[in-house]
């Protein structure tokens, strides 16, 4: 049996939002119901800003602040984040086959972010995907106790993905 939880390593200069963007545009196409977001950078004034896009509906929230052109420290806005959070744990009261996280990072490394959904998801019988960052691998670890994991392939992806959530209908 497959853990119903995978993390997503990209390998250097690997594009996983785009990869997974594919895959739930996919999984959409073949009639499941993927929640979830994935992450997207555009150019800002003096930095990147960060986007958080819905894999369900492509609605985009700003997830990092402008700190100012001399900022160096981390520009993710809590208060967009939460709002991020509470929509996927609305979304995943309703129809859900498996639950898209745009990234395990430091919020969820320190037991908030996006962690609830997870939580949920799992509680739920719902398979997780996540996009991982190395410096975050011990702390999911940590969190999961284990997950399978994945290139930033979308064929190994979607794979991953089909397996899940037949494993999980099938639990339910």
């Amino acid at each position: 049996m497959e853990p119903l939880i995978a993390a997503i390593r990209p390998a250097e200069g690997a594009d996983a939002d785009t990869a997974l963007a594919a895959v739930a545009q996919a999984l959409r196409a073949e009639g499941f119901r993927p929640v979830g977001h994935v992450q997207r950078v555009v150019a800002g004034a003096a930095r990147a800003v960060t986007l958080v896009e819905d894999v369900a509906s492509g609605a985009r929230i700003a997830i990092t602040q402008d700190l100012g052109a001399c900022a160096s420290g981390c520009a993710l806005d809590p208060a967009a984040l939460a709002d991020v959070a509470g929509g996927l744990l609305a979304a995943l009261d309703g129809p859900a086959d498996l639950l898209i996280l745009n990234r395990f990072g430091r919020g969820e490394a320190e037991g908030g972010g996006l962690r609830a959904a997870v939580e949920k998801a799992v509680l739920a019988g719902i398979p997780v995907l996540a996009v991982l960052r190395p410096d975050y691998a011990e702390a999911w670890q940590e969190f999961t106790g284990g997950s399978a994991s994945l290139a930033a392939e979308p064929e190994a992806i979607l794979t991953w993905a089909r397996a899940a959530i037949a494993q999980a209908r099938a639990a339910a």
